[in-house]
Order: structure tokens, then sequence, then C-alpha cells
């Protein structure tokens, strides 16, 4: 995403904090000409008790039948409903969209796939996330590396990348991530990089962080540079209460790839980000 996103996928849910997550999305796509794609899981949080398994009288197994057609109408009214709110939305700001709804089955698997054809996802967090039951932000994170926007649910913030905060170690995923967000870096009105244990960090050069505030310079982004010493936290808490304290609308950071793709996991200070996320977070591996 070093260049301006053309697509742009957003997940979405029939809650209010959906709706505000469609319109930040649509929001990004007419600033950048992008298109989006607004994919929407119908059965999400669906579920059958176990009991209707043992139906077994012809009356009992009519019951169970015509509760599932009940259930299915209410899903199917539901997907119209933010259907048509996605595409009214994107026809207010002459965004070009698409909306695919996602049915049953396999549906880690087709949000992956609606996904690995875009510069940039969004999600909300925590539930409801707009992802489908059976997947986690860290799982398409890295099944599909794409960047991720993680946008929280209870955010009342009226901008997303005007105060940027990059946590900045100088590790691959990190520059990644630097490079993921760099068509909104050049354009924020404030960029700060924090360097946490810089004496930990032996690839941060004789000035701590003057390299990556001078790379981005170059591009146009002006980069103030701070440092700040854990004293035994966790780095993802001290980032996260500079990011806080210092009024930052997005905070950009690498995610440690994993040796082991099966078990999907991230590093801890990730995690950390993935739980207690106060901001608008653009995460990258």
């Amino acid at each position: 995403m070093s260049i301006n996103p053309k697509t742009i996928t957003v997940f979405l849910d029939a809650s209010a904090s959906g709706e505000r997550r469609a319109a930040r999305a649509a929001a990004f796509a007419e600033r950048w000409g992008a298109h989006l794609v607004g994919v929407y899981v119908v059965f999400k949080g669906v579920t059958y008790h176990p009991s209707i398994a043992y139906a077994r009288r012809e009356k009992a197994i009519a019951g169970v039948v015509a509760h599932e057609r009940r259930v299915e109408y209410a899903c199917e009214c539901t997907t119209t409903e933010v259907g048509e709110h996605f595409k009214a939305l994107c026809a207010r700001l002459n965004v070009s969209s698409e909306f695919r709804p996602i049915e049953r089955g396999r549906t880690a698997e087709s949000a992956i796939i609606n996904s690995l054809h875009s510069d940039l996802l969004v999600i909300g967090h925590p539930e409801p996330n707009g992802l489908p039951d059976d997947m986690s932000a860290d799982r398409i994170l890295l099944a599909s590396g794409v960047p991720l926007l993680i946008i929280p649910n209870d955010w009342q913030g009226e901008t997303i990348g005007e105060r940027i905060m990059i946590g900045w170690n100088a590790s691959p995923e990190a520059r990644r991530a630097v490079s993921d967000a760099m068509c909104l870096l050049v354009a924020a009105k404030s960029v700060t990089a924090l360097v946490v244990d810089p004496a930990g960090c032996k690839w941060l050069g004789g000035e701590t962080g003057s390299d990556i505030a001078q790379h981005l310079g170059r591009h146009g982004a002006h980069v103030d540079v701070e440092q700040a010493a854990s004293r035994g936290r966790p780095i993802a808490e001290v980032i996260l209460d500079r990011a806080m304290r210092s009024g930052s609308d997005l905070l950009v950071v690498g995610s440690r790839n994993s040796a082991d793709l099966r078990k999907i996991l991230l590093g801890s200070p990730t995690r950390i980000l993935l739980t207690k996320m106060p901001v608008p977070v653009l995460i990258s591996r």
C-alpha cells in the first residue's frame, strides 16, 4: 500500500458500529478513488440448540423446520438491509463498490478469498467486528498478508490518520508497516515515530530514529522522533499509553511473522494491541 490503495475491503455488520465502519471505509475510498468491497457474513452468530437434532415426532420436526425458516428469513432480511445501506452510502459519495454476502459453509476461507485481492482490509474491534465466527483478526492478517485497519467499535474520533504514531524498532515488520501506511503518512498533519527502549534495538543507528525520519521526509512526511523507556512494562502498553496521551488517531505497527502459520500466532505485543486497542490501528505483517 505504498501508493494509494485502489481496492479496499470492509467487513460489515448490522450494528451501529458497523455502519460507522462502512462510512469510514467509504470515505477512504472516496479520498483515494478506490473500489470498495463490502463483505457481509449472512449467518454470523447463528447457532441452533443441540436439542434440535433430537426432534423425532412429526410435530417436533415441523417446529424445527419452521424455526429454521424464520431464522433464515430474518438473516436474509438483514442482509438486504445491510446491502442497501452500503450501496446507498457508496452512491452518495460516488464510490465504485460491490456488496458480497458470505453464506453458510467455509466462511473463513471465503473471507480470505475476498481479502486476497485488496490493498487494505477494514474490520471492527471487539465484537461485532464483521468477520466470520471462525475467523480472528490475527488469522486473516496472516492468511491474507493484506494490511489491516482495525477500528475500535466505540471510536468517536472525527478523523483517522491526521495524527499518526508509528511503533518503530527498525524491524522488517515495522518497515513493512511504514511502507503500507505511506499514503497516510505523507498526508498526515503530524507523524511521530516512537522508539521504546532504543538501547535494545541494534539496527537503529547512531542517532536513534533519525534514519526513518529522513527516509519518510524524502517522501514528504514530517516526522518527529520520540524515545521512551518501558521500565519493565510491555512495550505495546507503552506505545498505547503514548498514543492515547498524544491524541493520536492512528497507530501504525508491524506484527511478528509466525514461523508456524498453522498456529496462527502473533507476538505478544500484537496480542496486547488487539486486546486493549483504544485507537485505530493499521497493522502489517
